[in-house]
């Protein structure tokens, strides 16, 4: 689809070539517009079977040339937890696991890396908690481009052996997420390079993951879909698939979405419970991939909950673990502390409250697993 840049709190358009991953009046965030008059989906779009590729017409690039056979996950239903859950409810699950480095973050991986050749450059640099900062370094050496990841000195040390693995430049920050964020935007704009990560190409690559999940479920939409937030962009990501795909007429109710927070890093769901802006808190949660005071798309995340009558959640680092274990050992599903947030965040809203699930249908996204 054609699009245009625009500023999501000054409303300042910028050309679709510009290399702005901020706005350069009010420094908040950029926003992929789209024009949809006239857009009509390609021919047979339906028949296909999901995928991320299935997807690049309704995604800002003229080809995803840096593909590595992300998307496509599967949704599977939770039959092994129905003795936790009970019978009433209907529980998927769209493990995102199975994507090349283990995590969702491949699909806008795939998206940022795609329009960084396309626009001519041959470096990126990119924030990181740590699976962020893997997946780009895996797609930019497999594409040849330079990378240079900035991380938290006291980030995961497993995650920072792989992405040194992937031959990335790693740059140790003394401080937390929204630290190592500072230093990126500072060196893209001294090095001239792409910068990489939760800004606004990654989030369009990460909405395909709600596209398959509603093409996934089929007739039966789900009645909700719960989101773990780090830096709120998958949540985002979500709201805006749902939104572009009732406007094709693709759908026809929307899910109401659950943002899920670890309750010692929980800035949504305190801002969302307060009725009040995202502020900044000490990120002091062992669950390392959701770890950030303050996100990036926190605004836009908030507006997502709002806007699908959903709400936000904490959970603490206790039923995280529980969450973890339950999926390994009930499902088989290997995933790490942030990945199963998501499902904690289910299991204590339908403990507390088991009538609001009752005869309803939950997705819970499994976003990734890199602790092995």
């Amino acid at each position: 689809m054609e699009y245009k840049l625009v500023c999501t709190k000054c409303g300042a358009e910028y050309d679709r070539k510009s290399p702005a991953f901020r706005c350069v009046k009010c420094a908040s965030i950029l926003e992929v517009e789209y024009y949809y008059d006239g857009f009509r989906l390609p021919k047979g779009f339906r028949r296909r079977k999901p995928s991320q590729k299935k997807y690049v017409p309704l995604l800002p690039l003229s080809r995803l040339s840096a593909t590595m056979g992300e998307g496509g996950s599967e949704l599977v239903a939770a039959d092994g937890l129905r003795r936790i859950i009970g019978q009433s409810v209907r529980l998927y699950l769209k493990v995102e696991t199975e994507n090349p480095t283990h995590t969702f973050k491949d699909r806008g991986s795939a998206v940022e890396i795609s329009k960084a050749m396309e626009l001519g450059y041959r470096e990126i640099c990119c924030a990181s908690t740590g699976n962020m900062g893997l997946s780009l370094a895996k797609y930019a050496r497999a594409h040849r481009i330079k990378c240079t990841v900035f991380i938290s000195k006291d980030g995961n040390p497993k995650k920072i052996a792989k992405i040194r693995a992937q031959r990335a430049r790693l740059v140790k920050v003394d401080g937390d997420f929204n630290d190592a964020l500072l230093q990126a935007e500072r060196f893209a704009t001294r090095r001239g390079a792409f910068l990489c990560g939760d800004y606004h190409y990654r989030k369009e690559g990460q909405k395909c993951v709600v596209y398959e999940i509603m093409e996934q479920v089929g007739r039966r939409a789900p009645d909700y879909i719960f989101v773990q937030v780090g830096n709120a962009t998958l949540l985002a990501a979500v709201y805006k698939g749902l939104v572009e795909f009732k406007k094709f007429g693709l759908i026809g109710k929307m899910p109401r979405l659950v943002a899920v927070q670890s309750d010692q890093c929980a800035p949504l769901v305190t801002a969302y419970k307060a009725s009040r802006q995202v502020r900044y808190v000490r990120p002091a949660t062992a669950a390392d991939a959701i770890a950030v005071g303050f996100p990036t798309f926190g605004f836009e995340g908030l507006e997502a909950v709002k806007g699908t009558n959903g709400c936000a959640v904490s959970v603490d680092d206790s039923e995280i673990y529980r969450a973890m274990g339950l999926l390994k050992e009930s499902m088989g599903i290997g995933a790490e502390l942030g990945g199963a947030t998501g499902l904690a965040g289910f299991l204590k809203m339908n403990a507390e409250k088991p009538s609001a699930f009752k005869g309803r249908t939950a997705v819970v996204i499994v976003t990734g697993n890199n602790e092995d």
